[in-house]
């Protein structure tokens, strides 16, 4: 096969080419799962814990902490909007 001219060359190109878009992809696709998980199970925390990582990290103040905590717990109807 050391004379197998211009074809040979042209198809194991583009067969390497599709091989390593395959390896590319799945490692993608594994990556992405991964982060995936860990985005869903952040679905599973209450409202209220989120608000108090919220200020511990700096994110809100103290009253913006005690709005919207209050707005969480109040557990009373809204009233509808009137045009």
């Amino acid at each position: 096969m050391h004379n197998a001219g211009w074809a040979w060359w042209v198809l194991s190109s583009i067969g390497m080419l599709a091989i390593w878009t395959l390896v590319i992809y799945g490692i993608y696709l594994l990556i992405r799962s991964a982060v995936g998980e860990s985005a869903r199970a952040d679905e599973s925390v209450p409202p209220e814990e989120i608000l108090k990582r919220r200020l511990a990290a700096g994110e809100i103040g103290v009253d913006e902490y005690e709005r919207l905590r209050d707005a969480l717990t109040n557990e009373s109807p809204r009233e509808p909007m009137l045009r």
